[in-house]
């Protein structure tokens, strides 16, 4: 029964986010309940079965504080719901193949030495480790085997079978599958009020039972990025205002190595900017509404040196376009956005 395996309303927090997988979700709210979760996971399955989102929600597991498990509540919640968490650490693949390289798992080892910023855990998400290299993963399984206390690792991939035996021996190994129609078509409808319930099941019944496909049939949804585009760039603006380097350059990290996320930051760091210029034209009242923010950086910076913020942004936002390296593109960020 359900109570054997996890507390129901663990279940159910996590089922308001994860469609499906009834098996797989009641084992990791067992893990959750209990306070013992494995320091290795590994997450199979097709593109578009929620890899990802799994991924974060054993993050959200590792760290919450929360006195109902995943509820929300708890600064960690908030954090890894809007991807700020300094703690939550993804390490991606580069060049033709999209591997994850040895240097890579070597800076990576480097890390898992240093303490977790606030949470209890530090977690490691290494994705599409289907490429990985024999030489990657067998520097990784050194810090893999024996990991400090405070790392979780998590990996994704189409198949475990791609990965070394002395790994899959060492991780959780969770598959996840399709959804049955009704289901999906019910999770679309509730994460998407957009969408009529005919439709939802129509892209669901296309798409095999696969959520992230049904989602690319239906188009739009795009909210959850606006909403974390939004809360990165109030930050960057926050810190512009009156933080310390160490505090900008932290808040542009927060874009991590998400590509879709830094192209709306951008375009949203320019809006703002713009009203930024606006107000140091001394034409505020033109404005709807301006924010404290946007008050006080246009008060204290120039128009000229704003121009310039936008337009280095507008450059370094087409870089996105030829895969730069994302730590480099938060770095570069915030390096133009400290000069005055």
């Amino acid at each position: 029964m359900l109570s054997d395996v996890g507390s129901k309303t663990t279940v159910q927090n996590i089922s308001k986010i994860f469609c499906g997988n009834h098996d797989a979700v009641a084992d990791l709210a067992m893990m959750i309940d209990s306070r013992r979760m494995p320091h290795a996971f590994i997450l199979e399955g097709a593109d578009g079965l929620g890899k990802s989102t799994f991924a974060r929600i054993i993050a959200r597991g590792a760290m919450c504080t929360c006195a109902e498990p995943l509820s929300g509540e708890c600064p960690h919640c908030r954090k890894l719901r809007d991807n700020i968490h300094p703690d939550l650490i993804y390490i991606q693949g580069s060049g033709k193949l999209g591997a994850i390289s040895i240097d890579s798992v070597r800076e990576m080892r480097i890390n898992c030495q240093i303490a977790p910023n606030e949470a209890d855990k530090r977690v490691f998400v290494l994705e599409d480790c289907d490429n990985m290299l024999s030489a990657a993963q067998n520097a990784f399984l050194k810090i893999f085997e024996e990991s400090p206390p405070h790392i979780v690792f998590v990996m994704t991939c189409r198949s475990a079978m791609n990965l070394l035996t002395t790994i899959r021996s060492r991780g959780r190994i969770i598959t996840l599958h399709p959804v049955k129609t009704e289901e999906g078509a019910e999770f679309i409808c509730r994460t998407r009020p957009d969408v009529d319930p005919d439709t939802a099941a129509d892209a669901c019944a296309k798409s095999g039972g696969n959520i992230g496909e049904a989602l690319r049939f239906l188009g739009g949804g795009d909210d959850e990025l606006n909403n974390r585009a939004e809360n990165v760039t109030l930050g960057i603006i926050r810190a512009m205002c009156g933080g310390s380097e160490l505090e900008l350059a932290a808040k542009c990290a927060a874009i991590g190595r998400d590509r879709e996320l830094a192209g709306a930051v951008c375009a949203r760091l320019c809006e703002q900017l713009r009203c930024c210029v606006v107000t140091a034209a001394g034409a505020c009242d033109t404005l709807d509404s301006p924010s404290p923010e946007i008050m006080r950086l246009g008060a204290t910076v120039s128009a000229d040196t704003l121009i310039k913020y936008i337009d280095e942004i507008n450059i370094l936002s087409d870089w996105l376009k030829i895969n730069i390296n994302m730590p480099l593109f938060n770095t570069r960020l915030a390096i133009i956005l400290q000069r005055r």
